[in-house]
């Protein structure tokens, strides 16, 4: 009996212990601190030659520190120091893939960090020119954050011309250079990439979105045809048939329809988007 009362009492104890042992250790432990770093010419000297070790430890450091910090996203003191240490870390290694990974995590969701991630993104792009990820981190930030589609898609293009075997890649830069108004640019890339690629399917997908583009190319000029002849932009693309510019709208090879969107845009009901149903909203 006394074993077990022995036995009870010691894991009342260990219960009580890991309880109340994280919070006093959260209340007594120092913070990690993310200290300014030297300049990049003195860190290289204080690595002896080891460049990359200490660029690893650079990066676990800021990593670590970034995953206590749950207040800093707003500061940008922070951001900057979150930039600075893993710019150095760079420095020193400009093939560390892991504080790209990180620099892409952490910054890209704040708009004005932007520029500063882009320009580190553009310098693993240069060193790591086999790596498909940093033109495609690159494009994901001037679409999404810059609205800037046309860059986007110069990116995207290395992405896709580093992962030949995705089929998306290439899709999603024809798209982008159509949506920056670069529907010829759009037209001449999927044509290379038709005749570049060995996959019957990828080359299907490819000839399917290269259709599209070139009937938008033929509405486009259709518009500035009607703008000659009428001296005034059309109002819709019916304007187009009584003006005998053309005899029908063609059909789109996605299903949907095309319609002229302001500004003048020659859109889509699809969006060029693959299973496009004509029930959808």
């Amino acid at each position: 009996m006394k074993r077990v009362l022995l036995g009870i009492f010691l894991l009342g104890i260990f219960i009580a212990t890991s309880y109340t042992y994280p919070k006093v250790q959260v209340l007594h432990e120092p913070s990690l601190r993310l200290n300014r770093l030297p300049p990049s010419w003195i860190l290289e000297m204080m690595s002896m030659g080891n460049r990359e070790l200490l660029s690893t430890i650079i990066f676990y450091h800021t990593s670590f520190y970034y995953g206590e910090k749950t207040a800093w996203r707003k500061e940008e003191a922070e951001l900057r120091r979150v930039y600075d240490t893993l710019k150095k870390a760079t420095d020193l290694d400009p093939y560390n893939m892991d504080c790209y990974y990180l620099a892409q995590g952490t910054l890209s969701w704040i708009k004005p960090a932007i520029p500063m991630l882009n320009e580190l993104l553009e310098k693993g792009h240069t060193y790591r020119t086999w790596d498909w990820y940093l033109p495609f981190f690159l494009a994901a930030n001037y679409y999404f954050q810059l609205d800037d589609p046309v860059r986007a898609a110069y990116y995207l293009k290395d992405a896709s011309r580093l992962r030949p075997e995705s089929s998306i890649f290439s899709s999603l830069t024809a798209r982008m250079f159509y949506e920056g108004d670069q529907t010829e640019t759009a037209i001449a890339f999927l044509k290379s990439m038709v005749l570049d690629t060995k996959s019957p399917l990828l080359r299907e997908k490819l000839l399917k979105r290269l259709r599209a583009l070139e009937t938008i190319r033929f509405l486009e000029k259709a518009l500035r045809d009607y703008h000659d002849k009428i001296g005034q932009d059309p109002d819709s693309l019916d304007d187009l048939i009584r003006a005998g510019i053309i005899r029908s709208v063609p059909l789109d090879p996605y299903g949907g329809s095309f319609y002229l969107a302001e500004k003048g845009r020659i859109c889509t009901t699809s969006k060029l988007a693959e299973g496009w149903r004509k029930d959808q909203p």
